[in-house]
């Protein structure tokens, strides 16, 4: 069944899908942090989601203080995001160009790059409308 894209539905499928992917279990395993998907018009909100030690343990609607102390937050219009999930955006272009925004240590970013795109993998692997 289809989730909505930028909905705590749509988040928890991500958790969901990560949770079960023995792949993201290795590749996760040495990463606590916590993150925000800020959304843009046309589509507009923020979730919080923990990733601890290979495995999602929270997903809901990011309050404020959530979005000034979270190790990451990346914001985008949702038509960005829409386009990375799908296919037609390539996440990391859409990083250079300014399309999606970050901010928290880019040096622990770029150093796992690799569990950060099994992420966004995982994500375009969802059923979503």
């Amino acid at each position: 069944m289809a989730v909505k894209l930028g909905t705590v539905e749509f988040y928890q499928a991500m958790a969901d899908e990560l949770n079960n992917d023995p792949e993201w279990k290795e590749k996760g395993k040495n990463l606590s942090y916590t993150m925000v998907y800020k959304y843009e018009a046309p589509i507009e909100g923020e979730f919080f989601t923990v990733f601890d030690q290979g495995k999602v343990t929270e997903v809901r609607h990011a309050e404020p203080q959530d979005v000034e102390k979270a190790d990451f937050v990346i914001s985008g219009s949702s038509d960005v995001w829409r386009g990375c999930f799908d296919g037609s955006i390539n996440p990391t272009v859409a990083m250079t160009r300014g399309q999606l925004r970050v901010r928290g240590k880019m040096s622990q970013l770029l150093k796992n790059m690799s569990a950060f795109q099994h992420v966004i993998t995982a994500m375009s692997r969802i059923d979503f409308e």
